[in-house]
């Protein structure tokens, strides 16, 4: 399905009988349209499985089912591990088994060109895994994850966003992702950032290699993206600043302009997740051409404050998505500061239409749920 982009610098007002529901409100700034008032979005996942976890979960919000009624109940739009992918992956002549006891998660992958291995561990403290032992330790390992992505292959599965989109209704949109871009891939799932950073340094032709794989490996996945149904692209690369900026340039830029060409000639619009340091990287990404930033963390927890967004990312068009730090839903902080907060961003990011207000990044498992329904109210009585 193809839809049309808007091409105007100004946004259209809403001009529909009655409140927007919270699919239109979300898709609205991507349309060109200004929303009645801005969607809000929480990721609830993290929260919700560490107190199901602890037995904490009210009844009534288990079960899938129940999850939705979750949102609803707190004026969140559905959006978040409702996964709507459209197509799945396999490797051919790969070996891949995954270990798990105690606490402890071992994944192994045995290909033509050898055997990789990394080891999780479960934090019980903060609920959840952490990645203590990356697959990658030198650039031999890099052509193992090259005959890995080499052999990948990608299958169109519409009917599962589809059917995804019928369950949540009105009451959100699934997340369609991107596979992982080149680098990201990287830095997140196979070296870490420190093993990332000295090939790059010490090996920098077997790290492009390898990047070049993963880039054609993708190829089939964009295909689908463009011929599917989903409106809105989500690229899931968790990017920080810190991590990223210096590589931009080299490593990301061309990629992303090449991917975001080829959404948007398909009609469709796309994000990109950024829940770490913004100043250094919020520019580039908008620059880009990015239809808008995720996950946006800014003050007092990010290195910008609200007020600076708009200007910092030096694109009128660009949908600042986030806002809400998932630390503020912990102590210290208490009901008043996130109302108080929540006004702020309205006052500074609401008037263009151009923001979508969302938790930067997750809800943690010690924050209060409660502050949800403040925030939707807050937008409600502010922005509506």
């Amino acid at each position: 399905m193809k839809t049309k982009r808007c091409r105007d610098e100004g946004m259209k007002p809403h001009v529909g009988i009655g409140p927007m529901t919270p699919r239109e409100r979300l898709l609205a700034p991507f349309r060109g349209i200004k929303p009645d008032r801005p969607a809000w979005l929480a990721d609830l996942g993290y929260w919700y499985n560490a107190n199901l976890k602890a037995g904490k979960l009210p009844p009534e919000f288990k079960d899938r089912d129940g999850y939705k009624r979750l949102h609803e109940h707190y004026g969140v739009c559905c959006y978040y591990n409702y996964g709507g992918w459209f197509f799945t992956s396999r490797q051919d002549g790969i070996e891949f088994h995954t270990e798990e006891s105690d606490g402890k998660r071992i994944r192994r992958w045995r290909t033509p060109h050898g055997q990789l291995t990394d080891r999780w561990e479960y934090i019980s403290q903060s609920s959840c895994w952490a990645h203590v032992e990356y697959a990658v330790k030198s650039a031999a390992e890099l052509k193992i994850v090259q005959d890995i992505f080499a052999r990948q292959i990608y299958e169109p599965r519409y009917d599962k966003y589809l059917s995804a989109a019928k369950e949540l209704g009105e009451s959100g949109l699934p997340i369609s992702g991107a596979p992982r871009s080149p680098l990201p891939a990287l830095l997140a799932d196979w070296c870490g950032v420190v093993n990332t950073i000295y090939l790059i340094a010490d090996e920098p032709q077997a790290v492009e290699d390898t990047l070049a794989v993963i880039d054609r490996s993708n190829d089939d996945a964009f295909k689908y993206i463009a011929a599917g149904p989903a409106e809105l692209l989500h690229f899931c690369d968790n990017l920080d600043s810190g991590n990223c900026a210096s590589y931009f340039n080299d490593y990301l830029e061309e990629y992303y302009r090449r991917r975001l060409g080829q959404i948007h000639q398909a009609g469709k619009y796309a994000v990109v997740h950024l829940d770490g340091a913004v100043r250094g990287l919020l520019p580039k990404l908008a620059a880009c051409g990015f239809d808008g930033i995720e996950a946006i963390t800014p003050g007092p927890v990010g290195d910008v404050e609200i007020e600076e967004l708009r200007a910092l990312a030096a694109n009128p068009r660009t949908i600042i998505w986030g806002g809400i730090p998932g630390a503020m839903f912990a102590p210290p902080w208490k009901a008043d500061d996130i109302r108080a907060h929540t006004k702020r961003l309205l006052d500074a990011l609401w008037a263009d239409g151009r923001l979508i207000v969302g938790s930067a990044d997750q809800v943690p498992p010690d924050g209060n749920i409660e502050f949800c329904r403040i925030i939707a109210d807050t937008i409600e009585e502010c922005a509506g």
